[in-house]
């Protein structure tokens, strides 16, 4: 009876072992998973900054387009 005793109670700290080392590990991926997260949302942000820098040079560009067609126009029709 003792030897069972004694081997359920080292089933259970085997058992508890395993716990500790699975958690463990699910820790550690939890912190590289947040870690990338934070990566993520700071390319994010550094892309977004990027595409609203294209987008006000597209409308600058827009605009100058707009501007330069009635020159163009004129220019054209002076030359007949």
């Amino acid at each position: 009876m003792v030897y069972l005793a004694f081997i359920f109670a080292l089933a259970l700290a085997c058992l508890a072992g395993m716990e500790f080392v699975s958690l463990m590990t699910l820790e550690t991926r939890n912190r590289q998973l947040k870690r990338r997260v934070d990566e993520l949302e700071r390319e994010n942000a550094r892309i977004t900054e990027n595409l609203r820098s294209a987008e006000a040079l597209l409308e600058q560009q827009h605009e100058v387009d707009e501007e330069a067609w009635p020159e163009v126009i004129d220019d054209d029709s002076m030359s007949w």
